[in-house]
């Protein structure tokens, strides 16, 4: 089974742009709301000039004043500085201080940068001036022993915008980071999403050619011509497709409930018997069987006998076959539902039945149940010329197509091909909903020479044997 090629990062990141764009505009949400909600806090700063006591100046003398500036930054943050301030304002600890004050040497220079912070401008220009003051008092004191003095170079100034928060650079950050986490999540939800999203991924993952699609079947005329179009190129495809000429025998399947593989055989049935081609439906499917509502709408209760009955009961095969509007288009239900069809299609009897079917009409078509519900298709597709597998694009995934066609395979059943339904690139729809049951209605209308006569059946014994067992394919 073939692999699709890697798509560049570029193409994934463009189909799950919705899920990268919601991202970002989540984060910058975020980020923005955060923004507004944080405390603005206001901060201004107060300098110091440091020089030496002698009367000249030198390069020594300059080194040794920055050097000195160096360590009064220590000085000043020391707890007895703070402890000192806290007294002056009131109000806030000297470990609540510590935290709003930072004293710096600024490089090549004499001076000292004492920084305040605090939510109140006003406030944060007081406490970077009542910190200047007192450490300048305090080295006053100190004076005598030191050959450095230190003075107010310029005081702190009353701030009018906040330091932080910061909107712009913080919108900025998150626009990256939102940025990548989108890309990121794409390429998670890409990894996550195991859907179909096309023909040529179709064809691409499962080395299968696909034999039509089906659009989405709406109300308007161009989408019912659309719709009935598909059919045709897929009974055109079917002819045509196999080396040894139309198969008499085709089952028709899907991996899962609900993807339009009986609509499938209806329309298929339908469009083969207007070409005068005698054709017999085989309802397999017993659990849930679809087909009255397309070939007997107007029947209350399930046609019987059906296929069960002929299997366990042994009812005669022309009791089980019954007609349809169309006159070279027959159909066999179900039957009531049995336990195990593919235990009975094992048996002698059921075995018989494949070949009587195929003795009773020129084409035989039989819908199937789905591959996810027992062996009953599969026993049935082992047993047939050909397989047609259904494949609903709005819902089938990699993994569920995989597994059915693994199955085939198992029981070397041939598959001719697999039908995309629902495909919306597939024609112009309006309102529709695809390749699926719809009772009392066919979207194909065969013509009928002669309405309401029934076609010839070849004669069948009552045990349910065909009369010519060595027909060949026509």
């Amino acid at each position: 089974m073939e692999r699709s090629r890697p798509e560049s990062p570029l193409a994934v990141v463009w189909r799950r742009k919705a899920v990268a764009a919601l991202t970002l505009v989540i984060v910058l949400a975020v980020t923005g709301a955060v923004s507004v909600a944080l405390p603005k806090v206001y901060s201004t700063s107060a300098q110091l000039f440091v020089a030496q006591t002698t009367n000249t100046q030198s390069f020594d003398q300059l080194q040794a004043a920055q050097v000195t500036a160096r360590t009064f930054a220590k000085l000043a943050t020391s707890t007895n500085i703070a402890q000192l301030v806290a007294n002056q304002l009131g109000g806030l600890t000297k470990d609540q201080l510590a935290s709003k004050v930072t004293v710096t040497p600024i490089d090549q220079t004499q001076l000292l940068t004492i920084t305040a912070e605090d939510h109140v401008p006003a406030r944060a220009k007081q406490i970077a001036d009542t910190y200047a003051q007192l450490f300048i008092q305090s080295r006053q004191s100190a004076a005598s022993s030191e050959r450095a003095v230190v003075s107010l170079a310029d005081p702190a100034p009353v701030p009018d915008t906040p330091t932080r928060p910061r909107p712009k650079l913080y919108l900025l950050i998150g626009a990256l980071l939102g940025l990548a986490a989108g890309v990121a999540l794409a390429f998670i939800v890409e990894r996550l999403d195991t859907r179909l999203r096309g023909v040529e991924e179709v064809e691409e993952a499962f080395g299968q050619p696909v034999l039509a699609r089906i659009p989405p079947r709406g109300r308007t005329a161009p989408s019912l011509a659309a719709f009935a179009e598909a059919f045709r190129i897929l009974r055109t495809n079917l002819q045509f497709g196999s080396p040894e000429g139309p198969l008499r025998s085709l089952a028709v399947t899907s991996a899962h409930e609900g993807e339009g593989k009986s609509t499938t055989v209806a329309q298929l049935a339908l469009l083969t018997a207007a070409t005068g081609t005698g054709v017999l439906v085989v309802e397999t499917a017993l659990r849930r069987p679809a087909l009255r509502a397309i070939f007997a709408p107007e029947s209350p209760e399930p046609p019987r006998p059906g296929l069960s009955n002929y299997v366990v009961e042994g009812v005669p095969l022309d009791e089980v076959i019954h007609q349809t509007s169309v006159p070279t288009l027959e159909w066999v239900p179900s039957g009531p539902s049995v336990p195990s069809l593919s235990g009975l299609l094992e048996s002698d009897r059921g075995r018989a039945a494949f070949e009587n079917f195929a003795v009773a009409s020129d084409q035989v078509i039989y819908d199937c149940a789905p591959l996810d519900q027992g062996a009953d298709a599969a026993t049935v597709a082992a047993r047939v010329e050909g397989v047609v597998l259904v494949v609903d694009l709005g819902r089938s995934t990699r993994e569920s197509v995989q597994s059915a066609i693994r199955q085939l395979h198992a029981v070397r059943a041939n598959v001719v091909g697999i039908v995309v339904n629902r495909d919306p690139r597939a024609g112009v729809t309006e309102g529709g909903d695809g390749a699926g049951p719809r009772s009392g209605r066919t979207s194909v209308e065969p013509e009928v020479d002669q309405p309401g006569a029934e076609r010839a059946r070849p004669e069948l014994p009552d045990n349910g044997t065909p009369a010519n067992p060595a027909r060949t394919r026509e």
